[in-house]
């Protein structure tokens, strides 16, 4: 199976590690990115040929859109002239639709598997929602599956549930990096120094994320142990349910799938 890399930006090059480390071998890629030090830099890391020229695709099976969302109406057109209808293209980008890019590529029928995959790709942690369009098939699905696998966890949704995956993973790690920030934020103003409370913070979030990986408790369970009757957690977490913390929650995903909305309709 030959794959094309079309953006080698930061989600692009995790997908592309992760692909050289856990299913093909360098010679079963080819990356494509404008940028010429881009193409130099993955070129002589990964030593995969890598082009400027999007024709470099012309014999993939299977090609993996890293392309920005507002880059999409340049790129499509150009790329539907190197490749056919048995083509498989499987597009990480937030909100743009499979029926606009297999519209914009010009190919009838176009097999397309959307994918949002996040950051922790980079180190092999990541988790990717794939949704097939129209005209993807099963095994279609089957294959993006196994690709993505690569690069962490990898879950299946319906199209009209893919923004909802992007609002909660895609953008998940910004949340948890925001909230890390806050407390450490938080702790100094109470009087910790800044590296010790970065220090608290860090490894806090770190060994639970441990601690929920490898324990048999759910998330409430686990949290519920930590939480002693009358005790300062307890003060903590009723404080953050007055001020509607759930709440606050819901209408910030809200926020950013009906980002997600407008930019498939731009």
């Amino acid at each position: 199976m030959k794959i094309g890399i079309v953006g080698t930006g930061n989600m692009g090059e995790a997908i592309l590690k992760g692909l050289l480390d856990n299913v093909v071998s360098a010679q079963d890629i080819v990356c494509v990115d404008k940028v010429q030090a881009s193409v130099d830099r993955i070129s002589q890391r990964y030593q995969v040929v890598c082009s400027t020229e999007i024709s470099a695709i012309k014999d993939c099976d299977v090609v993996v859109l890293g392309v920005k969302p507002q880059n999409m109406d340049e790129v499509l057109p150009l790329i539907g002239k190197h490749i056919n209808q048995n083509t498989l293209i499987i597009s990480i980008a937030v909100g743009i639709t499979s029926s606009y890019i297999a519209k914009n590529l010009g190919i009838n029928n176009a097999a397309v598997v959307r994918a949002m995959p996040n950051t922790p790709a980079l180190v092999g942690k990541g988790v990717t929602g794939l949704a097939k369009g129209e005209f993807a098939t099963a095994e279609h699905l089957t294959i993006a599956k196994n690709l993505l696998a690569a690069v962490g966890q990898v879950v299946v949704v319906e199209e009209n549930l893919i923004d909802v995956v992007a609002a909660t993973s895609g953008s998940g790690p910004a949340y948890y990096f925001f909230v890390t920030e806050l407390l450490i934020e938080s702790a100094v103003k109470h009087g910790l120094a800044r590296d010790v409370a970065q220090v608290l913070v860090e490894n806090t979030f770190v060994g639970s994320s441990a601690l929920f990986e490898s324990s048999a408790d759910d998330v409430v369970e686990l949290r519920r142990k930590v939480t002693s009757p009358q005790g300062t957690t307890q003060a903590a977490i009723e404080f953050l349910e007055s001020k509607d913390l759930k709440g606050i929650w819901e209408n910030a995903l809200g926020a950013a799938i009906k980002r997600a909305e407008e930019i498939s309709k731009n």
